[in-house]
């Protein structure tokens, strides 16, 4: 995914704060302290272009719609979705009507299949009803039709181990993961930078060196992908209806899922002879489908089932592939510069997100305050030097 991530407030200060940024009129940009006493009366009649901008975007600031508008009503934005086409044109019209020139969608390559969720539920119904809060992996397939599904453990430590089940797990909802370690939380979940912790973030080096994973932490890495990889080639091959993960993050009745894993993906390329596979290209081969649950209600259902409790799931699950085009685009729009419109202040953030929630943080908030940083320069016919 082709991601710009620069802050549109930076690309704004850069544009309202260098150079003379904007065509003014001669003396427009003379302070008080400095200009001379008989022209006090000329420069008090052309506002400070700061301060306009200060105004347009506190007082008639449309950054809260834009970003509704992302997340309530076009919602997540998977790639290759038309979700996210529908946002890409969206945002491209939008920044149109704004004034921008040669808005347009811009191709950056062959992405894959594109994929949308169309029904889900799940939960158990025997011994009792208990409604499970779960979420597809992307780009799973997923059921014919609703079905009535018994849960089994899959308790297999190496591979060795998972000779036990063959011929055990067909038409079997299969839970994988182990149980999920649930720490109490004490301190908040966000707190805020004062102004020494943005500094420090400011001054430190984005390109400096990253400690590489040791001998041993690779070594494991590669023993949990390679058990990994046979346990999902296990489920392919016996015919298991659904596979079940624990969530990795999230509490209270939060998870975090992403993509689905299919057979010659899970283990990287410098660790097997071949490319690693993608669920979204176009000749990915056959998966088991696969959800991801609350760590909570996944590891009561493993406790119940190890404790001999028989337990059956109804399962709804309707996806959709979509192959008619597996290109994926940027949104692109400019204001153009005046003597100095080679220089180019760009403004960005990812437009597409995870299929799970309404891609508010990651990242419509960005897209919103880039949006709204171009709408007040255009609002105010402010003519910047450079092209943003």
């Amino acid at each position: 995914m082709v991601r710009f991530t620069t802050l549109a407030c930076w690309g704004l200060f850069v544009a309202t704060s260098y150079g003379a940024p904007f065509d003014s009129p001669p003396g427009a940009g003379t302070s008080s302290a400095q200009a001379e006493p008989a022209e006090k009366s000329e420069t008090a009649a052309v506002p400070d272009p700061i301060e306009r901008i200060k105004d347009e975007g506190l007082h008639r600031s449309e950054v809260m719609a834009t970003l509704s508008h992302l997340t309530d009503v076009i919602g997540p934005r998977l790639t290759g979705s038309p979700a996210l086409r529908r946002a890409n044109e969206w945002t491209r019209d939008k920044l149109a009507t704004w004034g921008l020139e040669n808005a347009r969608l811009e191709p950056w390559g062959h992405f894959g299949r594109g994929w949308s969720l169309k029904r889900f539920s799940l939960q158990v119904v025997e011994p009792q009803c208990i409604p499970l809060v779960a979420m597809p992996e992307a780009w799973s397939p997923g059921l014919d039709r609703p079905a009535t599904l018994e849960a089994v453990v899959l308790d297999a430590d190496t591979i060795e181990d998972l000779a036990r089940y063959h011929g055990k797990l067909k038409g079997k909802t299969v839970l994988v993961s182990p149980e999920r370690r649930i720490r109490p939380r004490f301190e908040p979940i966000a707190t805020r930078l004062n102004d020494t912790d943005l500094l420090t973030l400011a001054d430190a080096d984005p390109s400096g060196p990253k400690r590489p994973p040791s001998r041993d932490q690779r070594a494991k890495q590669q023993t949990e992908d390679e058990w990994f990889e046979a346990m999902l080639q296990l489920l392919n091959d016996e015919e298991a209806a659904l596979m079940v993960e624990a969530s990795l993050g999230g509490e209270a009745g939060a998870l975090t899922v992403t993509y689905a894993s299919v057979p010659g993906g899970v283990l990287v390329p410098e660790e097997c002879d071949r490319p690693r596979v993608q669920p979204w290209s176009t000749d990915a081969p056959k998966t088991v489908p696969q959800v991801v649950l609350n760590k909570e209600h996944y590891n009561r259902l493993r406790r119940m089932l190890q404790q001999g409790e028989r337990l059956t799931l109804d399962v709804d699950f309707t996806v959709e592939f979509h192959d008619d085009d597996p290109t994926a685009c940027n949104t692109i729009a400019e204001i153009p510069g005046s003597d100095l419109k080679n220089e180019v202040v760009m403004l960005g953030a990812h437009l597409d997100s995870w299929h799970a929630g309404t891609g508010a943080t990651d990242n419509a908030t960005g897209v919103a305050v880039c949006m709204e940083a171009v709408r007040i320069l255009r609002a105010l016919d402010l003519q910047p030097r450079r092209t943003i």
